[in-house]
């Protein structure tokens, strides 16, 4: 605590204590005095070494624990946690080693007949005389055809919309953003499920806002403890996935969804529908998206990536139409466009129904890589679905999450540990998520996954609970 006191002691007239604190405290993170898992002191020694209040300290710690440094756990104290944005890149892996097999990563599979599609259609536009795309740098929302099939695109999932409500987007990830970066700022307080994609967690770090989970069981978020939060709360805005939710792969009925909805639109909450995985279930089921339920209230966000071609990073955002106009101008902001060349490729696929037949063919490629997790680690599932891009599997008794993973690491399989779906203040669930896109042959999956069975039916060794 010596670099604190001296921060403290330093402090000039007017200055908040907490502030330095969470300053000093933070430094000794970033230069790796403090580490990751480490133990701070106990709020009532550091108020007595420091000769402030215990008040001080808890803000100070609150504090801390929104920016994503610190971890508190109720009956366990606080511990250094590296940033959400820090601890992704170790817990799903940036580049697969070799002989490693990577269930780490949320992705499709990729076939011979993307290569193929991928080569004619660049080789089609190569041909072409008049290439608008390669120049065009206006519109910002996107070109006018282009935004056309969109709209075409997401009717099929359900959203009825007209072209003026839409932006073309560099995939899911950026129009989350953009609908965070339009709503929410240091004052706010967005809510999110108990278990969320990391975008969002990394969002909340990078925008400032308060970022709080929501109670889940299988259908998703529980709509009571939304509505009880905004009850209690001012509360900005939802930030949720419906279908397929990440890491659970949670689905959520339509009659939940109008639910949430009603409480949306009852306490003025702004709903961000992140529905990247949507493509693959339409047709599939008679449930609209959340949005279409309090479209002026909503946005709705989807794109190619986790559907038609991993690199196709394309998304669609549907604003309400009263912010439309601050929402593109935070794009022009962010990154002026979405890359024309990108949505064109898309906007060929859409119109030619090759999209279309491209998510066909994922919906049999993972159900079958489902079944033969179902089958071979069923009694381990707490959530999947045949077309989803991961399971979500219990940490069997015996063993402790990080332990488990560094067994199987060892045994060249890479999973990924829930943390980077955590959201502050939410406990950290025993379950480990495994996806099924591996880049890998049927059989190689089968000898990943019956590896991680008989890890899981294996008792630890003494030093490695």
């Amino acid at each position: 605590m010596h670099n604190w006191k001296k921060a403290l002691a330093n402090a000039r007239p007017g200055e908040s204590k907490y502030k330095l604190l969470v300053q000093a405290v933070a430094a000794d993170i970033e230069q790796g005095t403090l580490i990751d898992g480490q133990r701070l002191p106990p709020q009532r020694q550091v108020s007595d070494a420091l000769g402030i209040s215990v008040q001080t300290v808890t803000n100070a710690y609150k504090e801390l624990e929104r920016q994503g440094r610190v971890r508190c756990e109720v009956g366990r104290g606080s511990f250094v946690s590296r940033r959400t944005s820090e601890r992704v890149a170790t817990s799903m892996l940036d580049q697969t080693e070799q002989a490693l097999m990577d269930f780490s990563n949320a992705r499709i599979l990729h076939t011979d007949a993307h290569d193929r599609l991928w080569r004619q259609t660049c080789l089609e536009l190569a041909q072409e005389p008049d290439q608008p795309w390669i120049h065009a740098f206006r519109p910002i929302a996107g070109m006018q055809h282009q935004r056309e099939s969109a709209v075409r695109w997401l009717a099929r999932l359900g959203m009825d919309v007209g072209i003026e409500d839409v932006l073309l987007t560099s995939g899911a990830a950026h129009g989350i953003f953009l609908a965070l970066a339009t709503l929410a700022g240091p004052d706010d307080v967005v809510l999110c499920e108990g278990l969320t994609d990391h975008g969002a967690i990394g969002s909340s770090q990078v925008l400032g806002f308060t970022l709080k989970g929501l109670e889940m069981d299988r259908y998703g978020l529980n709509p009571e403890h939304f509505e009880d939060m905004c009850g209690n709360e001012r509360i900005t805005a939802l930030v949720c996935t419906p279908n397929l939710n990440n890491p659970t792969s949670a689905l959520m009925p339509d009659e939940r969804r109008r639910e949430i909805a009603e409480i949306a639109r009852r306490y003025g909450v702004y709903i961000i529908e992140d529905d990247v995985y949507g493509p693959l279930l339409a047709g599939q089921q008679a449930t609209r998206p959340l949005s279409h339920y309090a479209p002026e209230l909503s946005f709705y966000c989807t794109s190619m990536t986790k559907s038609v071609l991993t690199g196709l990073r394309i998304g669609y955002l549907v604003m309400p139409k009263r912010l439309a106009l601050r929402t593109e101008s935070i794009l022009r902001v962010n990154s002026w466009m979405a890359p024309s060349l990108l949505g064109e490729i898309a906007t060929r696929w859409i119109d030619s129904g090759e999209a279309e037949d491209l998510v066909q063919l994922q919906r049999q490629l993972l159900a079958n890589r489902q079944a033969l997790v179902e089958q071979e680690l069923g009694e381990h599932l707490i959530g999947n679905h045949p077309y989803s891009l991961n399971s979500w599997l219990r940490v069997p008794e015996g063993w402790e999450t990080d332990g488990l993973l560094r067994e199987l690491r060892r045994r060249n399989v890479a999973l990924t540990l829930p943390d980077p779906f955590v959201p502050p203040g939410m406990p950290r669930p025993r379950a480990v998520r495994l996806c099924v896109g591996a880049e890998c042959s049927e059989a190689k999956m089968r000898q990943g996954v019956q590896i991680v069975r008989d890890v899981f039916e294996q008792y630890p060794k003494v030093h490695d609970f």
